[in-house]
């Protein structure tokens, strides 16, 4: 095995405590912004949710959309390009990602934008005392590695936030299928079901 292919199978394991010591400080500081900015935060997520459920309302009045299945929550992998971390918001009738008309919203959790490309610069800093000759690929690698961090910190702030999130759906006004299901994750198999409505 080459030294090159050696050290792209190594670098993750290498950083793998550094990652976890970072996020652990990370989110100390983290909690304090939410405790001192946590109207705001609600405000930026609220108008994402609404922005999707007012396109779902349009939609369903022009007979273009079915009842509201599921509120679904998800990363947006290709706004990590940017050092940006979003969460895509759909709006999903019973089809699910078979939808033919699309609802949805974005919401750019700024709060930490900072944090994270403090974190990214340190890694980065990291990898290079190590490894001679990183390449952006593997930069690139890092950064895919330590979102999934800050992915769960904004699942579990998602989590948090069901009630609210479900109160702003029944004032909407738009329709909602039977067994409506707030979830959050990539795909219906792997998505946790923060809320699901009895029938």
């Amino acid at each position: 095995m080459g030294k090159e292919q050696r050290k792209r199978i190594e670098m993750i394991p290498y950083l793998q405590d550094t990652m976890e010591e970072t996020f652990q400080c990370t989110c100390r500081e983290i909690q304090t912004v939410l405790d001192t900015n946590a109207c705001r935060i609600w405000r930026g997520f609220h108008d994402a949710v609404c922005e999707c459920l007012e396109t779902t309302g349009a939609l369903q009045r022009q007979n273009q959309k079915g009842r509201l299945g599921y509120l679904a929550f998800s990363m947006m992998r290709h706004a990590l390009w940017l050092d940006r971390l979003e969460l895509r918001i759909d709006a999903l009738d019973d089809g699910f990602y078979m939808d033919t008309a699309e609802a949805s919203a974005y919401y750019h959790a700024d709060f930490l934008q900072d944090r994270f490309r403090k974190d990214l610069a340190s890694l980065y800093e990291k990898a290079r005392t190590h490894f001679v000759r990183i390449q952006d690929n593997e930069l690139d690698r890092i950064r895919q590695e330590y979102a999934g961090y800050y992915y769960s910190m904004l699942f579990s702030m998602t989590g948090s936030l069901t009630g609210m999130i479900r109160e702003t759906v029944e004032g909407s006004g738009i329709e909602t299928a039977d067994g409506f299901q707030i979830i959050c994750g990539d795909y219906m198999d792997k998505a946790a079901v923060l809320y699901r409505e009895e029938t």
